[in-house]
C-alpha cells in the first residue's frame, strides 16, 4: 500500500506540473490553477467552479475541486468532485490519478463494488500494476458481502443512489419495509454479459456471482435461485451464498426456506466484520419470522440484531412488531430509541405516534411525532391514494386526532380514504370515529347512517342518543341512551346529561326517564 501511496504522489506532482494538449485553459482555470499553488483554496475554488460551469465537459475542474477538498479534509466533497472528473474529460494521466484515488479511497472504507469498479476502469489504463490488481482481487472476492453497505459512499450525495430510495415511493408488504438490501448494483452490468462470459467459461466462480446479483436487481428470483445453488454445491461454506439465497426466498415469499438459509449463513459467518454480516443475518431473519407470524422468535432475531450494531433499523422492526401485538409500552420505548439514533425516520417517528395514543400518553413527544407525521405526509403524499402502505398504519389515529382538534374536514379525508379498505367497513373504531367526526361538524343524520352500523358499544350508543337528541326523536334517544348505560352504567349519574342532551332535558320525561334509570327505580326511593 505504501508503494502505491508513493506511486500515486508522483503520479499527482506530473498531472499537476504539465499542461496537456488536451487541458481548456480559461481565464478562469488559469486563475484558480495560481490560487491553488498559493494556497488560497477559497479563491480556487470560486474559479474552478465558474470554470466548470462554463465547460461542463471538462473534468480538470473538478479533479483540482477533489485535491482541495481533500486538503480541507472534507472527504465527501472531495470524492464527489473526484467521480464527477473520473466521468468527464480529463487526460491519461489525470484520469489514472483520479481512479486510482477512488479505488484506495473506497477499497479502504470497502466499499468493495465501487472499488473493483474504479479498479478495474485503472487497470484499463495500467494492467500490470500489481498494488491495483491486488485491490480489484480483494473487491471482488467480498463483493456481495453485507459489510459492502458499510459504504462510505453511501453518506456522500453524488449521481448513484442508495438502494432504500427505490422502495420508498412503491407501496410493500408491511415485513419487507426493514429489510436493507446488501448488494449495491453500481458497477453490475445486465445480466446478458454475464450470460455469455458462463456460455464459454461455466467455472468462473466471480462472474457467476456477479451473474446472482444482477438477476437479483431484475428481480429474476428463479433464476438467481438456480445459479445460487450452483454456487453453494461447488462451495458449500461460503455463507454469502446463504445469505443471499435467504434473501431471495423472502422475495419469493418463502420465509421456512428462507430461515433455513439464515441458519446456514450463521454456522460460519463471514470472518472480516462478523458483526456486521451477522447483523443483516439476524435482521433479515426476524422479517421472515414475522412473515410466519412467529412474533417472540422475530422479537429474539430483532433484538440480536441490534447487538451485532446498534442502529436504528431493528429497533424500527421491534416497534413495528410490538404494535402489531398491541404492546404499546415496548413499541414507544423502541421507538424512542429508534428515534434517538436516527431523529428524522418517519416510521419511528409514526408507530411512536400510534402507541403513545393507543396508551394515552399526550407528551410533548407524542405532539412531535404527530407534527413530523401530518407534516410529512401533507407535503409529500397529498394525494393519499399514492401513499406508500407502509406509511397509513396510522391514519385511523391521525383521522381521530383531526377531529379531536375540530380538524373536521381533514379527519374526513382520511376516513374517505380509509373507507376503500373493506376491512374498514366493519372496524368498530373506523365506524365509531367517522360517526364522531361526522356529529362534531353537524352532520347528523350521517352520524346516524354510520353509528347505527357500530355494535356492542357504549359509546357508540351513547353517541347515538345525542345525535337523535338533536333531531329531537325523544323516543329513540331514550332507547339507545338505555342500550348505552346497559354496557356502562355510569352514564345514568354522568354530570355531563345536562350539557350532553340540552336538546331534548327541558322535556320532563326525559329526566324522569334519567331520574328513574328507565323506571328501573322508584322516583319515591331516591333521595
Amino acid at each position: 500500500m505504501e508503494s502505491v501511496r508513493k506511486y500515486l504522489s508522483l503520479v499527482f506532482i506530473f498531472v499537476i506540473l504539465h499542461t496537456t494538449l488536451f487541458a481548456i485553459d480559461s481565464d478562469a482555470m488559469k486563475e484558480g490553477k495560481k490560487a491553488f499553488s498559493k494556497k488560497a483554496y477559497g479563491e480556487a475554488i470560486k474559479k474552478f467552479t465558474k470554470h466548470a460551469d462554463s465547460h461542463p465537459q471538462d473534468g480538470e475542474a473538478y479533479m483540482y475541486l477533489g485535491y482541495i477538498y481533500e486538503y480541507k479534509k472534507d472527504y465527501p466533497k472531495s470524492i464527489q468532485n473526484f467521480r464527477r472528473a473520473a466521468d468527464l474529460d480529463l487526460d491519461k494521466d489525470q484520469r489514472k490519478t483520479v481512479l486510482l484515488k477512488l479505488a484506495l479511497f473506497f477499497n479502504y472504507h470497502q466499499d468493495w463494488n465501487l472499488s473493483a469498479t474504479y479498479a478495474a476502469r485503472y487497470l484499463k489504463y495500467d494492467s500490470k500494476n500489481e498494488e491495483v490488481q491486488k485491490i480489484y482481487n480483494r473487491a471482488v472476492g467480498n463483493k456481495g458481502n453485507p459489510s459492502s453497505t458499510q459504504s462510505y459512499s453511501h453518506n456522500v450525495k453524488v449521481e448513484s443512489k442508495p438502494s432504500e430510495a427505490k422502495q420508498s415511493d412503491s407501496k410493500k408488504d408491511t415485513s419487507k419495509k426493514v429489510e436493507e438490501v446488501s448488494d449495491n448494483a453500481e458497477g453490475t452490468k445486465p445480466s446478458e454479459h454475464y450470460e455469455q462470459v458462463l456460455v464459454g467459461q461455466p467455472n468462473l466462480e466471480d462472474v457467476r456471482w456477479d451473474y446472482v446479483l444482477a438477476l437479483f436487481e431484475e428481480k429474476k428470483y428463479d433464476l438467481a435461485e438456480t445459479n445460487l445453488k450452483n454456487l453453494i454445491e461447488k462451495n458449500p461454506s461460503r455463507s454469502r451464498y446463504h445469505y443471499k439465497l435467504g434473501i431471495v426466498k423472502l422475495r419469493q415469499d418463502d420465509p421456512k426456506s428462507a430461515i433455513e438459509s439464515f441458519e446456514r449463513a450463521k454456522k460460519n459467518p463471514f470472518s472480516k466484520d462478523t458483526n456486521v454480516f451477522l447483523y443483516y443475518v439476524y435482521l433479515n431473519e426476524g422479517i421472515a419470522y414475522q412473515k410466519l407470524a412467529e412474533l417472540d422468535k422475530a422479537e429474539t432475531s430483532f433484538q440480536q440484531a441490534y447487538k451485532q450494531l446498534q442502529k436504528d433499523p431493528p429497533l424500527l422492526a421491534l416497534a413495528r412488531l410490538y404494535e402489531q401485538k398491541s404492546d404499546w409500552e415496548n413499541c414507544i420505548s423502541s421507538a424512542d430509541k429508534a428515534l434517538s439514533l436516527n431523529p428524522e425516520q418517519i416510521e419511528s417517528h409514526i408507530f411512536r405516534f400510534v402507541c403513545m395514543f393507543e396508551a394515552g400518553k399526550r407528551t410533548k413527544k407524542f405532539e412531535n411525532s404527530f407534527a413530523k407525521y401530518s407534516e410529512f405526509i401533507d407535503s409529500k403524499y397529498p394525494d393519499l391514494t399514492q401513499t406508500p402502505e407502509k406509511y397509513q398504519v396510522g391514519f385511523i389515529k391521525l383521522a381521530r386526532r383531526y377531529t379531536e382538534t375540530n380538524a373536521f374536514e381533514k379527519a374526513e379525508t382520511y376516513f374517505s380514504f380509509l373507507e376503500k379498505v373493506p376491512a374498514n367497513l366493519e372496524s368498530r373504531e373506523f365506524l365509531f370515529y367517522r360517526g364522531r367526526n361526522y356529529f362534531y361538524s353537524g352532520k347528523v343524520d350521517a352520524a346516524i347512517t354510520i353509528l347505527q352500523k357500530v355494535s356492542g358499544s357504549s359509546s357508540g350508543y351513547y353517541l347515538l342518543a345525542r345525535c337523535y337528541s338533536k333531531k329531537g326523536d325523544l323516543t329513540k334517544t331514550k332507547e339507545q341512551f338505555k342500550l348505552a348505560a346497559d354496557l356502562k352504567p355510569e352514564y345514568w349519574t354522568s354530570e355531563s346529561l345536562e350539557k350532553d342532551f340540552k336538546d331534548v332535558w327541558k322535556d320532563v320525561s326525559f329526566r324522569e326517564f334519567i331520574k328513574t334509570k328507565a323506571g328501573t327505580v322508584s322516583a319515591q326511593s331516591l333521595p
